[in-house]
């Protein structure tokens, strides 16, 4: 079975992501959890460009008239699921800064009133 052009140019850039996420993981730049999700994404670019017909399945199942919106879809509710993680996670490193600051002061006041203790 011959591919077309398009199942060409997903399997590409399904490989290249591939390839970016690994070289990331090996230099560092990005931790295995969130690797094997983007693992995942690139795997699905692969699958869902080299069987084309997917779509129309995946649409009919579903009572969706027009599947070729289904992938725009996808990536919406995936962006705006990152975007709330990515604000849940903020959320957390400001609570652990905020207490990290407290400790912080409340170390100082003991170091000075010991200071001053000392100098009496």
């Amino acid at each position: 079975m011959p591919f077309s052009n398009p199942q060409i140019v997903s399997a590409v850039l399904a490989t290249v992501i591939a390839g970016c996420i690994l070289l990331l993981v090996r230099r560092d730049y990005l931790i295995q959890r969130d690797a094997v999700k983007w693992l995942l994404l690139a795997l699905a670019i692969l699958l869902y460009g080299l069987n084309p017909g997917l779509n129309d399945i995946i649409g009919f199942e579903l009572g969706i008239s027009y599947p070729p919106i289904i992938p725009l879809l996808i990536g919406f509710a995936v962006v705006l699921i990152k975007l709330l993680l990515a604000d849940i996670e903020r959320a957390r490193l400001q609570m652990s800064v905020t207490r990290l600051i407290q400790k912080v002061a409340i170390l100082e006041a003991k170091i000075d009133d010991n200071n001053q203790h000392l100098k009496e």
